[in-house]
């Protein structure tokens, strides 16, 4: 909704995200809470933390809840950074959309959020149809599970697609 602001303080809108399956975080917690930085094996725990994390579906959204939230969030790996490095992104944040930085995210999400809710009930417009009913004819059906694109694959599409809507065009 336009104009529409929560009573919730911004921190309590951000939520962490869900996912069905359980997390690396979730299976092996003691490897992502480290109080102590300095020692080689706390390193080498760190770094294989962040790696697993690169991995995560929701890396997004909990470094987002780990931003916002800097007192549940103050030690350990979250979203593959450390507390240093989310000290450091809090700052920049707030160089960058002020000292409310939090509600300027929250706000952006609940936008996302209103919108991802709209498109699920609003018609695709005949534009958007035509381009559907493109990438159908020239790739096939979507698959049931959707991998993801390489970059090659992804410029290759692009391309695809608009020859296809120039051909289209000119015919």
């Amino acid at each position: 909704m336009p104009g529409f602001r929560s009573a919730l303080p911004a921190s309590d809108r951000i939520v962490f995200p869900f996912t069905a399956s359980p997390t690396a975080c979730q299976r092996r917690p003691g490897l992502f809470s480290h109080e102590e930085t300095s020692t080689p094996a706390a390193q080498a725990d760190i770094e294989h933390a962040k790696q697993l994390c690169a991995g995560c579906p929701i890396a997004a959204g909990c470094l987002k809840w780990a931003l916002s939230h800097p007192s549940e969030a103050r030690l350990g790996v979250w979203a593959g950074t450390t507390a240093r490095q989310r000290t450091q992104l809090r700052r920049r944040l707030a160089d960058r959309l002020g000292a409310d930085w939090v509600a300027v995210v929250a706000d952006r999400e609940d936008r996302r959020r209103a919108q991802r809710l709209a498109a699920r009930y609003a018609p695709l417009t005949v534009h958007q149809t035509r381009i559907v009913r493109l990438d159908r004819d020239l790739n096939g059906p979507l698959p049931r599970r959707p991998r993801r694109l390489t970059s090659d694959e992804q410029q290759r599409n692009v391309h695809r697609l608009l020859t296809g809507v120039q051909a289209r065009k000119a015919g």
